[in-house]
C-alpha cells in the first residue's frame, strides 16, 4: 500500500510540473483529474473512496477555506493547513451509495479566497435487495407508504408544463381509492384513482408556472393525500426551483461568475454592522439579468431583482451585516435568481463571528 501511495505522489508531481497541465484554468490549483467514475459498485457494500491530486501553480500559499458537496452522502479530508507554492495535495472523497440505485452523479467544490474548483464523482449503484418496507420507508398513512414525505422538484421553468412521478405503495390489507390536493394553484396533483394491496403506482404532481415577475425564486408545497375519503396522517412535501424557461445549449447566452462567493467576517462587535463589496461578472455574450433575490440572516444589500449586466462587464453591489446581539456567530446568505442557463441560482454564504 505504501508502495502505492507513493508512485502516485510520484506520478502527480511528473503530471503537475508538465507546462501543458500548469496552463490549464484560472485559479492557483491544478487537478490531476476532475472526475472520479467509482464503476459499477453495490449498494450493499458500503462506502467506497478515492482521490483528487492536484498542485499549488501560483507563487503564494493559498488556504482552502471549505469544500462543499452536493450530497450529504460525500464527504472529503482535505488539506486544512495553507498549500505552498509547488506543492501536491490530495483530497481524499468517501462516497456511500446507502439508498441509491442506478447512475449517480454529485459535485464536490474546492473553495479558496480566489477560486471555485468543481470536481465530479459518479458510481453505477447496484442496489441492495430489500422489502417495501424499505423500499418505502416513509408512512403517508392508512397503510401507504412513500419514499420519503420531501421531494425536491429541482427546477421548474416559467411557461412550461413539467411533470415527476412520486411513487406510492400500498401496505394495507385492501384495495384503496385514493385523491390528492395540492396547497400551489400553479402545482396539480394526479394520483391513482385505486391502488390494490402490495402494488406500487406513481402519483403524477406537475408544475404549470405562469410567466411573470414574481414567479421566481423557491416555492414549498404541499400536498394532501386522501385514503377512501380520509385525510392521511402525513402530507408530502414538495419544492421547486421557478426559473426562466432556459436553454443550455445556448453558446451566447449570459454567464455569471460572483466574487467572492462567501463571506467570513471575524472579530465583529456584538451588535454592530460590517460593510463590504460583491461583485458580479457577465463572462457570456448575452445580458445577464437578475431575476430574484432573497436575504435572510440580518443582511442588506444594494442588490436588487431587475438589475442588469452587459455581456463581458461587471457590477459591484454593496453588503451590509449586523452582527448577532447574543451570539458568537451567526449565518445568512443572498440568495439570487438569474437567466444564466446552467447557473440559473446562486447563493452567497455569510458568516459572522463576534467578539
Amino acid at each position: 500500500m505504501r508502495g502505492i501511495r507513493l508512485s502516485a505522489i510520484l506520478f502527480a508531481v511528473l503530471l503537475f510540473h508538465s507546462p501543458d497541465v500548469r496552463a490549464e484554468g484560472r485559479g492557483p490549483f491544478v487537478f490531476q483529474e476532475k472526475t472520479i467514475d467509482f464503476g459499477r459498485i453495490k449498494e450493499a457494500d458500503g462506502p467506497v473512496s478515492g482521490s483528487f491530486w492536484f498542485y499549488n501553480r501560483s507563487d503564494k500559499a493559498v488556504q482552502i477555506d471549505f469544500v462543499a458537496t452536493s450530497c450529504g452522502c460525500t464527504t472529503v479530508d482535505y488539506p486544512t493547513k495553507p498549500v505552498e507554492p509547488g506543492q501536491t495535495c490530495e483530497l481524499v472523497v468517501r462516497f456511500n451509495p446507502a439508498n441509491m440505485s442506478g447512475k449517480v452523479y454529485r459535485d464536490v467544490t474546492v473553495v479558496t479566497k480566489t477560486s471555485e474548483d468543481r470536481l465530479v464523482i459518479s458510481a453505477d449503484v447496484e442496489p441492495a435487495p430489500v422489502g417495501p418496507e424499505q423500499t418505502y420507508p416513509s408512512i403517508v398513512g392508512s397503510g401507504i407508504r412513500s419514499r420519503d414525505l420531501a421531494y425536491r422538484f429541482g427546477y421548474a421553468a416559467q411557461g412550461r408544463s413539467q411533470s415527476q412521478s412520486i411513487t406510492l405503495y400500498n401496505g394495507s390489507g385492501k384495495t384503496v381509492l385514493l385523491k390528492a390536493e395540492s396547497s400551489n394553484p400553479h402545482l396539480s396533483v394526479k394520483a391513482p384513482y385505486s391502488l390494490k394491496p402490495g402494488a406500487a403506482d406513481g402519483m403524477t404532481v406537475t408544475y404549470d408556472i405562469p410567466v411573470s415577475a414574481s414567479s421566481y425564486g423557491v416555492c414549498d408545497d404541499v400536498i394532501t393525500l386522501y385514503v377512501d375519503g380520509v385525510k392521511a396522517e402525513h402530507p408530502i412535501r414538495l419544492s421547486a426551483i421557478m426559473v426562466d424557461d432556459l436553454d443550455r445549449n445556448d453558446k451566447n447566452a449570459p454567464s455569471m461568475r460572483v466574487d467572492p462567493s462567501y463571506f467570513t467576517l471575524k472579530d465583529v462587535k456584538k451588535g454592530r454592522s460590517v460593510k463590504k463589496q460583491l461583485t458580479i461578472f457577465n463572462d457570456g455574450k448575452k445580458d445577464l439579468v437578475l431575476r430574484h433575490v432573497k436575504l435572510s440572516g440580518g443582511i442588506e444589500t444594494s442588490l436588487k431583482a431587475g438589475a442588469v449586466i452587459r455581456p463581458g462587464k461587471s457590477a459591484v453591489f454593496d453588503i451590509k451585516v449586523t452582527a448577532p446581539k447574543n451570539a458568537a456567530s451567526s449565518e445568512g446568505s443572498i440568495y439570487i435568481i438569474t437567466n444564466d442557463p446552467l447557473r440559473p441560482q446562486k447563493e452567497i454564504f455569510i458568516r459572522t463571528n463576534t467578539k
